[in-house]
């Protein structure tokens, strides 16, 4: 089995394949262009309310649940611990508000254990939610790719520690493994691909979450899938997908999340990274009615699994056995829209 490691020169991190990275300049001006035409044009407002639910979640549980936040944030609790991925509270700027409306606090969220991070960019790796954060945990422990422990440091965080592809890390009964993805980085004009980009494997005992980060599409969910039997829940981005030709190598789009999911075998699909902010030329809902359309059309490929689509507070138990049940539901229907 081959495994993908980053190609590292001159202290910038570059896809093993490929000494090429995304650029930052027309990925910038779609959003702003996106920004403005769905300012002018597009009546979201009402819609993107009716997908925001009020939270309630245990303090802790030893079963596994997750709760989307919003984006690519997370609170997934499982073996007892609470665990944020790439936290963003609030709107991302000035020009780029949040699109969904966030009614969750975070100083009502339970007891925060971890963070893990994909990659430092902004809507990721978002300095005032990360501050709160400690804040009101001040033991949080955070992962983070190769590169980033510096600006942990400095914050005040403790117990932070740095990754490379294929780290794994055991804590406390749970054990989370580094893994790649097709990304870049960046966060100010000279520090481009200076810190690692990637996604994440959560395990406890025998149940596993695959956090797939921001990534274009590449043979890594292969590679994943065949490292990770049994993956039971991948929490994969949906988009931004348009303007293709921009986003096409640093984001996959709907159709390549349903490719990506099969290639990685996992078992419950759950969409992210979309609708939250307006992030490229998508209108609102595009990337999910794509993903159902994709998913109908290959319903064979997805016998025995499962399409979740959550709202933002939306609490989801997902214990092994109650994602083989709801599967097994389908024999007639050969797959499940949920």
């Amino acid at each position: 089995m081959k495994r993908f490691y980053p190609l590292r020169k001159d202290g910038r991190f570059y896809q093993t394949d490929d000494h090429k990275a995304a650029g930052w300049f027309f990925p910038t001006l779609s959003l702003i262009l996106s920004t403005w035409y769905q300012d002018l044009f597009c009546s979201v407002n009402k819609e993107a309310r009716s997908w925001v639910v009020k939270s309630s979640y245990p303090e802790r549980s030893d079963k596994p649940f997750f709760t989307w936040l919003g984006h690519s944030t997370f609170l997934i609790q499982i073996g007892g611990k609470n665990i944020l991925t790439d936290p963003i509270f609030g709107n991302l700027s000035f020009i780029f508000a949040r699109t969904m409306p966030h009614k969750i606090k975070i100083e009502d969220l339970p007891p925060i254990d971890y963070i893990i991070l994909s990659h430092n960019h902004f809507d990721h790796m978002d300095v005032s939610s990360l501050l709160k954060i400690k804040k009101h945990n001040p033991l949080v422990k955070s992962l983070v790719p190769m590169g980033d422990k510096a600006w942990f440091d400095e914050h005040g965080f403790i117990g932070t520690s740095e990754h490379m592809w294929w780290d794994k890390i055991n804590q406390n009964g749970l054990k989370f493994t580094f893994l790649p993805a097709k990304h870049w980085s960046q966060r100010g004009l000279f520090d481009k691909n200076k810190s690692l980009w990637g996604s994440w494997m959560v395990e406890h005992n025998d149940f596993k979450f695959y956090f797939a980060g921001d990534t274009g599409w590449d043979q890594h969910f292969a590679t994943i899938g065949k490292a990770f039997k049994s993956i039971d829940v991948a929490l994969m981005p949906i988009g931004p997908g348009e303007p293709r030709e921009w986003m096409k190598h640093a984001h996959i789009n709907a159709e390549e999340a349903g490719k990506a999911f099969l290639a990685l075998k996992a078992r419950l699909f759950v969409p992210m990274h979309w609708g939250t902010f307006r992030l490229g030329l998508d209108q609102f809902k595009e990337p999910v009615t794509r993903l159902k359309n994709w998913w109908l059309a290959h319903k064979n490929e997805c016998t025995h699994k499962v399409l979740k689509i959550v709202k933002v507070g939306q609490l989801v138990e997902c214990v092994h056995e109650n994602i083989v049940a709801l599967s097994r539901l389908k024999s007639k229907s050969r797959s499940k829209v949920l």
